[in-house]
């Protein structure tokens, strides 16, 4: 046993004599430079013990040296780090102190790697591209080279990124670097790219997509702002009921619902009959203006105010819900009032079928008209330099609505016209209302004619021109003067030339007059010079000659006309002679009255 200690004592001598030998001939080579040797014998001790700090050093060192033709930076680096990883070295036992004799210690083996470090970045640095900054952060460990490294490996790779022009790089380089300095930027590129190419189109349904795609976006707030607009103005370019209807069945969230149910209902109501708004009751119940349609259907259905007409409503509309407002207002239709002076002031009484008057509504206004239906206009407070302010009232003597005006015409088929101004002089504007007060026309016109045709003859801006119910303008104000529609056709003029429009506006014939009638029984009345009158048919024909001096309208197949004629009593003196004629020009009868040739006002301005 005492000899076979002493043998493995032996050999382990040995092997550590031969280490050391191989070490100190490794370094000297080294020195001499004679790398073939040192390599050799370095890798030997190597081989007998891996991760010798010793020969670890040597190793890197033997890599690092530039005159070596097996110079290589990265085995040099992988040499290193064996023998850094090996700080602090032993220096008080054998081995310990070898490795100091041989210029092996913590603080060369730090400089060595430092070098090496400093070396591998100089070139990453030369070469200048991701790949090389990439292998030196993969390799290297020197801190402040490795931070440099870091980023200019992230400002290559960000750069690359944004030369693909893709999303999709862009958000490889998010995920691949989140701590890069240009990750914030890349971020904002990736959703602005993924954004616009989502919605490259710009249609709604791309933003539609984006949204669903991406709910977290950034650009989430734009899109869905966007996606609303695209979605409205797809719609409004359809601009149809049918299209409108759709958006109320597919877009109950979108923030323009109830504006387009507003649409929905101006649509359906547009021509502002009864019967449009008959349709809107029974076809769109859910539409938030239901109950406006409601009230204006009942305004428009009972605007003569009599009992018939509420009767007939509450049998048609069974199901309206105020039937206590149609019973009040059947009571009241009952009322027959006419109004009636007491002193200074006026009131209404009640006209009984015996023809006894009651009083009804207290003698307490200045003025007070008619009953029409179901309103009156009146006057309770002076006028103030010709200025007068008028109110409506209804058979209850309440006030109709809240608007008072300068001048109050009677109600016909629920409208009024209404002015604001001065109305006893020229400084007045014209409108018109309905029963609920409410301005159909804004007053805004020098005169409004009634309605005649369903058409409003009305002046602005010193023009003529016609406007419907609904306040829109059918025929353009372009006119110097014109006379209401008659029997579809309307006189017009233009610097004193008359001729006539259809509802359309177009001129029915090309022939114009110095003046006119309105047609009556098929004809007009005109004269071309001015002077002579004769008449023409609808289609501008002359069948009575231009003949008489004076020419008024037809009535029931007959008219009166003037001839200029020597006085029968009077020598050289002459008459407007009068005759009757009928519709192929014959006279009928002579009539003995003389009467001063008629004469017409181009004013439009009408009075209470």
């Amino acid at each position: 046993m005492k000899l076979k200690s002493l043998f493995v004592v032996a050999l382990s001598l040995s092997f550590t004599l031969t280490f050391a030998g191989d070490i100190d001939k490794a370094f000297k080579s080294l020195t001499s430079a004679d790398y073939p040797n040192a390599v050799k014998f370095l890798k030997e001790v190597w081989t007998e013990e891996p991760g010798n700090p010793a020969a670890a050093y040597g190793l890197a060192k033997y890599f690092s040296m530039r005159d070596n033709k097996a110079y290589n930076l990265d085995s040099a680096n992988a040499y290193v780090k064996f023998a850094a990883a090996k700080i602090p070295l032993p220096t008080e036992d054998k081995n310990g102190k070898k490795w100091v004799a041989l210029g092996v210690r913590d603080y060369t083996i730090q400089t060595l790697q430092k070098s090496i470090n400093f070396e591998a970045y100089s070139q990453a640095e030369k070469e200048n591209t991701l790949g090389s900054y990439q292998h030196f952060v993969d390799q290297y460990t020197d801190p402040s080279f490795l931070e440099q490294a870091i980023n200019f490996r992230n400002q290559k790779a960000f750069m690359r990124s944004l030369s693909l022009k893709s999303p999709d790089a862009l958000n490889e380089f998010i995920q691949k670097y989140p701590q890069a300095s240009e990750a914030k930027e890349a971020k904002e590129r990736y959703e602005k790219m993924v954004y616009e190419q989502t919605t490259a189109d710009r249609t709604f349904q791309s933003y539609k997509k984006y949204l669903d795609q991406y709910p977290k976006g950034a650009f989430v707030a734009e899109a869905k702002k966007n996606y609303e607009e695209g979605v409205l103005d797809y719609y409004h370019r359809k601009n149809s009921l049918e299209a409108y209807l759709e958006f109320e069945k597919q877009y109950a969230s979108h923030p323009a619902f109830g504006a387009i149910q507003d649409t929905i209902y101006r649509l359906v109501i547009k021509t502002g009959t009864v019967a449009s708004y008959k349709t809107f009751v029974n076809k769109y119940t859910n539409n938030r203006n239901i109950n406006e349609a409601w009230q204006q259907l009942y305004v428009l259905y009972t605007a003569k105010a009599d009992e018939v007409v509420y009767q007939s409503f509450l049998q048609e509309f069974p199901n309206y819900t105020n039937k206590a407002q149609v019973n009040k207002d059947i009571e009241l239709s009952r009322l027959n009032l006419k109004p009636m002076q007491q002193g200074e002031k006026w009131g209404y009484v009640r006209q009984d079928a015996d023809n006894t008057l009651t009083g009804v509504i207290p003698f307490e206004y200045d003025e007070a008209y008619n009953f029409s239906c179901g309103f009156a206009a009146v006057r309770s407070k002076a006028c103030i330099a010709e200025k007068c302010t008028y109110f409506y009232i209804d058979k209850n003597n309440q006030r109709a609505f809240e608007n008072d005006f300068n001048y109050a015409s009677f109600f016909s088929d629920g409208f009024a016209i209404v002015g604001i101004g001065n109305c006893e002089t020229e400084d007045c504007k014209y409108g018109l209302i309905d029963k609920r007060g409410r301005w159909v026309l804004q007053p805004q016109f020098e005169e409004v004619d009634e309605l005649t045709e369903g058409y409003y003859l009305a002046a602005k801006d010193g023009r003529y021109g016609f406007i419907n119910q609904q306040g829109e303008t059918v025929i353009s104000f372009k006119y110097t003067n014109a006379l209401p529609f008659s029997q579809g056709i309307a006189a017009v003029a233009i610097d004193g030339n008359w001729f006539f429009v259809d509802k359309e506006g177009k001129q029915v014939f090309i022939d114009r007059f110095q003046d006119v009638f309105s047609y009556s029984d098929s004809l007009c009345a005109v004269s071309q010079d001015g002077t002579n009158w004769g008449y023409i048919d609808m289609t501008g024909k002359f069948v009575i000659e231009a003949q008489f001096v004076s020419a008024e309208p037809f009535l029931d197949g007959f008219a009166i006309v003037s001839k200029k004629e020597k006085d029968p009593k009077a020598k050289g003196l002459f008459i407007s002679q009068r005759y009757k004629i009928n519709k192929a020009g014959k006279i009928i009868e002579k009539l003995t009255a003389q009467k001063t040739v008629a004469t017409k006002t181009t004013s439009r301005r009408r009075g209470r």
